[in-house]
């Protein structure tokens, strides 16, 4: 018997994006031949899968991303951008087998962030980002990351959380380095500035982890010799590598601003932080508020304030605050993991299914 061939592809995250390549690429391995398509360099783990490079800028990804995924009559296709909807719609019609399409993101809500759109602008944008998103509704399988995507469609979809695979995490520590760790794409909207101030005041050092404009790279290293903060921006690591570097640090950070597009949003490094013992500071949003309001060793701020962010992080220094952090980290592992069956089992069903765009 033909094992089943899972073609996943991503043309604009990372190849070492965490929830394609720990969590859903390492589920589907067990149920068959898994070729991973991305951007270069290629994901730095390629045991389990076989790689396919998609070479050149974004059109040429997109392109190559079109033929791929008519080139091969692979079983499931799982997308993971909006911008290669089209292809998947294409590859659904011709071949008649499952493409899914797994929501990473709002696209509406990101509009309003996008610098490059004009103001008058924006508006046409979203409808049109709301318009693709109904399109790919009506003929892809759609998997969403967070409850509250559902709000873009009309029709409920499987929600796979984005929760830690905590699986591969180390022990949670009984002490950190004393620094401050922020983890994610380093942007004003996700709140580095703010992190940098707070750092400053806190007198404590700031561990940035992930890509970074070298524009914004440069003005974030110019302001922390004035604030005297020791600053590191490592850009993406692998999650392995990852964690690895929270694990020693002693506050884990997540200073979102208050965009439409992290309103409602679940901040998953929150919950990786927990998971290994490592107090945390956020900002208090109502999608972080929903999910880890109510534990310990979390300290929820208002968006944009500095000083009740590094008061926060001098909090969090506490022995107190470490030893309640690592008491709870079994539970957080617990309650908020990657539900890699659930994840398996559906994926099974698809095949079986043929891809119907309403699996429900």
């Amino acid at each position: 018997m033909t094992p089943t061939s899972f073609l996943v592809l991503t043309t604009l995250h990372p190849p070492d994006d965490t929830r394609i390549r720990e969590r859903l690429i390492r589920g589907l391995e067990g149920l068959g031949e898994v070729t991973y398509a991305s951007r270069e360099p290629g994901p730095s783990d390629t045991s389990g899968l076989v790689w396919h490079r998609l070479a050149g800028g974004r059109l040429a990804r997109n392109l190559r991303a079109l033929g791929l995924v008519l080139a091969k009559r692979w079983d499931v296709v799982v997308i993971h951008d909006p911008e290669t909807i089209p292809a998947g719609v294409v590859a659904r019609v011709i071949r008649r087998k499952p493409v899914v399409f797994d929501v990473h993101e709002n696209l509406p809500a990101q509009i309003a962030s996008k610098e490059w759109i004009p103001d008058w602008a924006k508006p046409l944008f979203r409808g049109a980002a709301r318009l693709l998103y109904r399109s790919a509704e009506r003929v892809l399988v759609l998997t969403l990351a967070e409850p509250g995507y559902g709000d873009l469609f009309r029709n409920d979809h499987p929600v796979f959380p984005n929760y830690p695979r905590s699986a591969g995490f180390p022990d949670a520590g009984t002490s950190g380095d004393g620094s401050a760790v922020y983890v994610g794409d380093i942007t004003r909207a996700r709140g580095i500035e703010d992190a940098l101030e707070a750092a400053g005041q806190a007198g404590v050092s700031l561990l940035a982890v992930g890509r970074v404009d070298p524009v914004l790279a440069s003005t974030l290293r110019s302001r922390a010799e004035v604030l005297a903060v020791e600053l590191e921006l490592t850009g993406h690591l692998p999650n392995p590598e990852a964690v690895q570097r929270i694990s020693a640090a002693s506050v884990g950070l997540s200073p979102l601003r208050d965009e439409p597009n992290y309103r409602f949003s679940l901040p998953t490094k929150t919950l990786e932080y927990l998971a290994m013992g490592v107090p945390v500071v956020a900002t208090d949003l109502p999608g972080t508020r929903a999910v880890i309001g109510d534990l310990r060793s979390v300290a929820l701020v208002p968006p944009g304030d500095i000083s009740a962010m590094a008061t926060a992080i001098s909090e969090a220094l506490r022995p107190q605050a470490r030893a309640e952090a690592v008491e709870q980290a079994p539970r957080v592992r617990r309650e908020f993991s990657w539900p890699e069956d659930e994840v398996r089992a559906f994926y099974s069903g698809l095949v079986t299914r043929g891809g119907s765009p309403d699996p429900n």
